[in-house]
Parts: structure tokens; sequence; C-alpha cells
């Protein structure tokens, strides 16, 4: 018997991102695709699953619709995403499904997940399962009926939970095509895309990395095949679409990788723009050229702080030389460098954070994204900050993209740290040479008017 099985985003007060275990509210109003969701999709065989996709985010939806859409559908399984920012939320939302379809399986997925598994499974006897990695075919082994421990997956067996724990590997990252007929692919955006329709393809899964302020690293790290990504990328443009965010936590982390899927986007003509996340070390002359001719337009960089003994302690390990050298690398090449800061970690101080603020302006970035140091979940980071009672354990719902740290800092109060945050928001983007600069790159009426929306955001979000 084909079931029906529902991918759901669910709906919330404000513009979620649930997605790849690292969860933040946005910061202007872009919304792109849930990627748990979207490589989910094409594991479910059209022989056994029936799959719909409701991202309530993604389409606005209030409570009451995406309600009555469940209910139409009238699903077998419901596989959701829930996240630390809307963590209450999204409880009481599957909640009230659970009470609207009682004989529904109810599978949950989300950064919360990865450390309050127990805790959620307890206090909340409606959740049949969770689903701890999305990269796997271990949610098809679940859903097939096996049973005993199953990597990954945490499941209720009678008055049991049975629990097969949080197991990552490094190799190959084999997915299917996801299902992105799926999608309503006009609905979402990213700030640096340089066309309206876009879409989010991942090439890796995890990061060989160690910074310990950062989740994704203790995923692993798998590459999937050129030949798969290529064959996805193919697929997409058959919907219009040739406008991609590569969604790779540290994209060029294998050298010899990228530089085979570049030449392949080249040689097979795609004629695509992209974007991406990488490190100032990654990037030299050969590199940043071959990734220029496939389509790069936009490195986002994580610089996280211009202190190198803050870098050095959280394992980031590199250098102000490495991101002076990797920008210039980018204008000389004719690409945008963004750059990622991270405000507040322990160990900082005032005259830290504003050397950092000082030096993001010198570094003649075409922009800069400053956050709120967050001890998120899966992160030493975390470890460390409940260890060192900075944090109450208890405390799930937390934001890495604005408002108030959520965490004792030794060195600096919480409204010394929030106001610091808005002052590099201010002192970068309101620098009469950055503004200057900006405005000359603007080449058209949609650069223009992105950058005023982004600019209407920043200043007054």
């Amino acid at each position: 018997m084909i079931k029906k099985i529902l991918l759901l985003n669910p709906p919330g007060d404000k513009i979620y991102f649930r997605d790849y275990y690292r969860s933040k509210v946005s910061k202007s109003r872009y919304y792109y695709h849930p990627l748990d969701l979207l490589y989910l999709s094409g594991r479910f065989s059209a022989d056994k699953f029936e799959v719909f996709l409701i991202d309530a985010i993604g389409d606005s939806l209030t409570q009451k619709e995406t309600w009555l859409d469940i209910k139409s559908i009238n699903p077998d399984i419901v596989l959701a995403l829930i996240a630390s920012p809307s963590y209450n939320q999204d409880i009481n939302f599957l909640k009230k499904i659970k009470n609207l379809l009682p004989n529904c399986r109810l599978i949950i997925t989300g950064d919360v997940c990865r450390d309050l598994s127990d805790k959620i499974m307890t206090t909340n006897t409606f959740i049949d399962s969770i689903l701890l990695d999305f990269s796997t075919d271990d949610i098809i082994k679940y859903l097939s009926g096996e049973t005993g421990t199953i990597p990954n997956i945490i499941y209720r067996l009678g008055d049991k939970i049975i629990s097969g724990g949080e197991v990552h590997s490094r190799g190959d990252f084999n997915v299917p095509l996801p299902r992105w007929d799926l999608f309503h692919l006009e609905k979402y955006s990213f700030p640096f895309s340089k066309k309206k329709k876009m879409a989010s393809v991942l090439t890796d899964f995890g990061c060989p990395y160690t910074c310990s302020f950062c989740s994704i690293n203790t995923l692993g790290f798998k590459l999937r095949p050129v030949s798969s990504v290529i064959e996805e990328i193919k697929l997409l443009k058959n919907y219009n679409i040739n406008e991609f965010f590569f969604r790779d936590q540290t994209f060029g982390a294998d050298r010899d990788r990228t530089m085979e899927l570049c030449c392949e986007i080249i040689k097979e003509k795609l004629n695509i723009g992209w974007s991406c996340f990488s490190r100032v070390d990654l990037i030299e002359e050969e590199l940043i050229k071959t990734m220029k001719a496939a389509g790069l337009h936009t490195i986002i960089f994580g610089i996280e702080s211009t202190n190198e003994d803050i870098l050095r302690d959280y394992n980031k390990n590199t250098s102000v030389e490495q991101m002076k050298k990797a920008i210039t690398l980018c204008q000389k090449n004719g690409v945008r460098a963004t750059g990622t800061f991270i405000i507040g970690l322990p160990g900082e101080t005032k005259k830290s954070i504003l050397q950092t603020i000082k030096m993001a302006k010198e570094l003649k970035l075409d922009y800069a994204s400053f956050n709120i140091a967050a001890p998120t979940f899966g992160s030493k980071f975390r470890t460390d900050a409940i260890a060192n009672n900075w944090i109450d354990e208890n405390n799930i719902e937390m934001d890495t993209s604005k408002g108030m740290p959520i965490w004792k800092n030794q060195e600096l109060s919480n409204e010394e740290i929030s106001k610091l945050h808005h002052y590099a928001i201010i002192s970068f983007y309101l620098d009469p040479k950055y503004l200057v600069r900006r405005l000359l790159a603007l080449r058209s009426w949609d650069e223009i008017s992105q950058a005023i929306r982004e600019a209407k955001s920043l200043l007054l979000g």
C-alpha cells in the first residue's frame, strides 16, 4: 500500500530557517530552500510513497491555512522541521496536527534534536520518532519497518524509546535527485543572487574543519559525486533556473574535487551564476579564476574575528593576512566578497570587538554580516557554555542573527554586546567610503531595489 508522506516546514511568526541543523531568523526577508526537506524528497520511491510538501514559511501560510492544507492531504506520515528560535511554536503546532490526525506517524528533525532528543521524546509523547541526519537513507530503513537500533533514528516501540544514536560518516554523499517539482520556486530568494529565481544546491555534507563555535563540523564530511551535482543543475535549468547558491558549509574544502566540478560546469556550457560560502585560507589564483569561469560571482567568507588570538582559541586558524589576500584576489577577478563576523565570543573584550569592526571596514568587503555569538546545538561552544554555567541548558530558543545574547559572557554584559552588534552594522554600512563603493557597483534597477531593501532591513530591523 502506498503511503502519503508530507514534508512539512511549519508556519511561524517570523521567517525562520530551520534547516541543516543551523537555525536562525532571516535578517532581511530573504528565504532559501529548506535543505533537509529538499534532499529527503528524492528518497521516497513512487512505488511506496506519495510525497507532498508544505513549506509554510516559503509560501507565507498562516497556521489555519497550513492546517487546512494538511487536512486536505490527510497524510499517513508527517516529517517536520523544528528549530531552536521557534521551538515552542513548532511543538505546539505539531501537537495540534497529532490531535487532528491521531493515526498519522509524526517524525521531526532539526538542530534542537541533536542535543535534546531524549528530553523531546520524553516530554512530547505525541512525537513518534526523530531523524538526526538527513543525508543518509536511515529514514527509509525506519519507514520500511526495520527494527532494533537504526543509526540516526530515535523511535517509540510500545512503551520503550529505541535510539540508534547520532552516527555521521566521511566519504561519499550519495543522494537521489530532489523533487524540485514540489517547490514553488518563485517564492525563494537570496540577497546575493543576481537573478530573482534561484535554487539552493548541496555539493557536500558537513565540514572537515574544527571551528568550535560551529556545529556543522560535527556532522562528518561527505563529498557528492560531481556527476550528481551536474545532473541536478541540468534538471533545474529545465525550470529556467540559472542562478544558484551552493550551500556547502565550506565550498572548496577539497580543492581537486572543486576544480573538477568547476571544469565540468565550464565543459558542459551550463552558463550559470552562483554564490557560495568558503574560507580565506582556501582561495588562491588558479582556483578563483576557475571558479569565476564557472559562474562564481559572490563568495561569503567566514571571517568571524580579526583578532588572531580568538581565531586560534576557537580553532578557526586563519590570519588577517589570509583575509586580505583572499579578498584582494576576489576583487582582482571580479568576484564580490562578503564577510561574516561573530560578536561576543568568550574571551572577547570591547577592544577586540572594536578592532574587528574597524578591520571589517578596512578589508573593503562588498557586504558584511554581523552575528551575536550563540552556543548552537551540536557545537563544542554549547558543551563548554553548559559546563561553565554560561547558559541554562534548558534555554532552547536562541537566534544567532540578531537580538540579545542568550548566554553570559564573562567580559561583557549582554547589553554591551547588543550595543556593539548594532554599532558594527551602522558603522560598516554608513561608512562614507563604503557607500560610495556600493553606489558605483550598482549596475541595474534590480540591484538598486535590492540594495534599498537590504539597507532598510539591516538598519531598521
